[in-house]
């Protein structure tokens, strides 16, 4: 069923300003692969919409804000894939596999990220002892862990503020 230029339009509008290609296709009513098809057909005529998607964000939110949004979006799909890869019937050892892959895969993001946006490596490492600190409670005072939980989110909050 061939879709409207209006639709196709639309797909392309969305997804620039920064909603995720499937996300763009159900608001428009069209299928995922159509809306993949639509963007693989408009690279080849020279509208890359990832490069007008990037210009879009700079030009609208600055670059401290991309930098936030590319590493919220890895993010993302980090956890989605991770989550899909749990669920996902494969054997185990697969699993394992995949999983360790996609935790090499963000070390390396934050790691290559961090030189970029030195703000992002404090962020890191806070979040990191904040991490450490609530593993090393849980295996040797839960009771000080139970104290502290509700108090991580707003720790957190605040080293957001501080170094994002």
């Amino acid at each position: 069923m061939a879709h409207p230029q209006d639709t196709r339009d639309s797909v392309r509008k969305l997804y620039i300003e920064g909603l995720p290609l499937s996300g763009a296709a159900v608001s428009c009513g069209v299928s995922y692969d159509t809306a993949r098809d639509w963007k693989g057909k408009a690279q080849a005529r020279g509208d890359d919409w990832d490069t007008a998607r990037a210009a879009y964000q700079i030009s609208e939110s600055g670059i401290d804000a991309l930098n936030q949004q590319v590493v919220e979006g890895f993010t993302r799909n980090v956890i989605i894939t991770q989550r899909e890869i749990e669920e996902s019937n494969i054997p185990s050892v697969a699993k394992a596999q995949l999983l360790a892959q996609l935790a090499d895969a963000y070390a390396k993001f934050s790691k290559s990220f961090a030189r970029v946006n030195p703000k992002f490596s404090g962020l890191s490492v806070a979040m990191d002892t904040l991490r450490t600190l609530a593993e090393h409670l849980k295996a040797n005072d839960p009771a000080a862990l139970k104290a502290l939980q509700p108090h991580i989110e707003a720790v957190g909050g605040i080293l957001g503020k501080r170094y994002g």
